[in-house]
């Protein structure tokens, strides 16, 4: 039989995260002037070579690409909703621009725009030992609490890996410790957090508004 309290905890997160989202989602747009935005105008290419262009309609950003075009909604001078979802962010790094596209939870592209410098390596994150004992609580499949997304069939998958553990979404990844509970996912400025508590345990993925909750299901 399944717990009632679990029941009622679960929904009160779920509804929680939603509410959230949706909040973030309604929020007025920002103005931002027209002098800022158009330092970000350009061309921005991704990894692997494919590339879109942002440009500015009156004091718009659009993005072009494949015949598609999508407005950028201003949350702050460079955090910026694009669609319902993926979030936009400019920052200027290593001499030139660049954009980081993510949906707050599995997905990170960092963007240089096109004629931009090379951007320099990422400064090496302090070593944190976790005892493998800490390490083998995580280690399980996580299941996203209802109501925060459509999909309802995306997995996490901890594994531990030596003394070192790694998640699986689509591809693998390392986690590197920031501390006994938090990591960050190896080469993306993702973090996560796993709680534990009488119900089980948690990972808190992303950051801000756009924090996600999956539950340990095995």
């Amino acid at each position: 039989m399944i717990n009632r309290a679990y029941v009622i905890a679960l929904s009160a997160v779920a509804l929680t995260i939603t509410v959230r989202t949706v909040e973030a989602q309604q929020q007025p747009a920002v103005r931002v002037s027209k002098a800022v935005l158009e330092r970000y105008a350009g061309e921005y290419v991704y990894p692997d070579g494919a590339s879109f262009k942002v440009g500015l309609e009156g004091e718009t950003l659009i993005q072009e690409a494949a015949g598609r075009r999508l407005p950028y909604t201003a949350l702050s001078e460079t955090l910026f909703m694009l669609g319902p979802v993926i979030t936009a962010e400019f920052v200027f790094e290593g001499g030139g621009m660049t954009q980081i596209l993510t949906d707050g939870a599995g997905m990170e592209f960092r963007l240089r725009r096109k004629g931009a410098p090379p951007a320099p390596p990422p400064a090496p994150v302090a070593a944190v030992r976790v005892p493998r004992s800490v390490l083998e609580q995580y280690v399980g499949v996580y299941e996203y609490i209802p109501g925060q997304m459509q999909r309802t069939d995306l997995r996490v998958v901890i594994r531990l890996r030596g003394d070192k553990l790694t998640r699986e979404m689509g591809k693998e990844a390392e986690l590197i410790p920031l501390s006994e509970t938090r990591f960050k996912v190896a080469n993306t400025s993702l973090t996560m957090e796993f709680v534990v508590d009488d119900w089980g345990v948690t990972q808190i993925l992303g950051s801000g508004f756009q924090q996600m909750l999956t539950r340990r299901t095995r």
